[in-house]
């Protein structure tokens, strides 16, 4: 349907009420040039969070301001040892260093911009946003090298292949202004791993349900297990794509953060471990409680 990508442009712009996000942070001498800059000034991921909420209500309540997100925002930033496994390897407190999380918000709705304008919808795009913010914009976003990005962003729940990144050892609970705030946390190199194991194991047991049958002719289970190895294929690139001194952060947002303790990532495992021993009932089983403790947020979405 060609109104998905103007909607999902639009969602970019104004955000949605409940966003998930997976935030890669890098080590400074792995941050394209453009955003060197910014990092004195830096802001730890709370106070980072809560400037881009009030950007995004300002623009929102004014009509004079841009629609589109800015073209320079703060980065993020944390101290590698925040992810417990991080912490774990370094040599003590005097080897920890920072970490750095480009939000690249104005470059993302960009992409869903040129994503619309390949098919029928690009007519539609002015309705939205007007040509000359979006041509003003492309330029100032054209010192990037435009690779990588470094989030993925999700509405509403969370990507069942996310939690595959993750063990609950990785959990990490901070607190700010009287808020508790909860984040999976965990090096870069490990969560690749982790997906990467997870989506062979998945398409393994993919093969098994087929039972030979013709590509056409596949059994549900093979179909839903062929597609969720798939995801987890992309993910798993996508983490390996950068270096062990990078690490990945699941922010679960403000409403989210009533589902703790959250053992999706405990149940992800056990998942790929019996569909492993060849368990396809029980692996079913554990992602099933999954779905169970998401669905009222997903069910969100179809709220008036």
């Amino acid at each position: 349907m060609p109104l998905i990508n103007v909607g999902s442009a639009y969602r970019s712009i104004t955000g949605p009420p409940m966003r998930f996000a997976l935030r890669i942070y890098v080590p400074q001498q792995d941050l394209d040039a453009a955003y060197a800059p910014g990092i004195p000034r830096a802001l730890d991921p709370f106070t980072a969070g809560v400037h881009e909420l009030s950007e995004q209500l300002a623009r929102l309540s004014d009509t004079s301001q841009p629609l589109l997100p800015p073209a320079r925002e703060p980065l993020w930033t944390m101290p590698f040892s925040t992810a417990p496994a991080g912490s774990r390897r370094l040599p003590g407190p005097t080897g920890d260093f920072p970490v750095f999380h480009p939000t690249q918000r104005l470059r993302r709705s960009l992409r869903l911009f040129t994503a619309a304008e390949n098919d029928d919808s690009a007519q539609l795009l002015p309705l939205l946003v007007p040509e000359k913010q979006v041509s003003d914009a492309a330029k100032a976003t054209s010192r990037e090298t435009f690779d990588p990005v470094y989030t993925r962003e999700s509405a509403y729940v969370v990507p069942l292949a996310w939690f595959a990144a993750f063990a609950p050892e990785d959990h990490v609970t901070s607190y700010h202004s009287g808020h508790e705030v909860h984040r999976l946390i965990a090096p870069a190199d490990t969560a690749a791993r982790r997906v990467i194991q997870a989506a062979q194991t998945v398409e393994d047991a993919a093969q098994q349900a087929s039972g030979g049958a013709d590509e056409h002719d596949l059994p549900d289970e093979a179909r839903q297990a062929a597609a969720f190895a798939q995801d987890l294929t992309r993910l798993g690139r996508w983490l390996g794509a950068f270096s062990a001194a990078s690490v990945v952060s699941l922010d679960y947002g403000s409403i989210a953060d009533r589902l703790q303790p959250d053992e999706s990532p405990r149940d992800m495992a056990d998942a790929v471990e019996l569909l492993r021993e060849g368990d396809l009932a029980a692996a079913t089983a554990a992602l099933r409680r999954i779905f169970m403790r998401w669905a009222p947020l997903a069910h969100l979405q179809q709220a008036n």
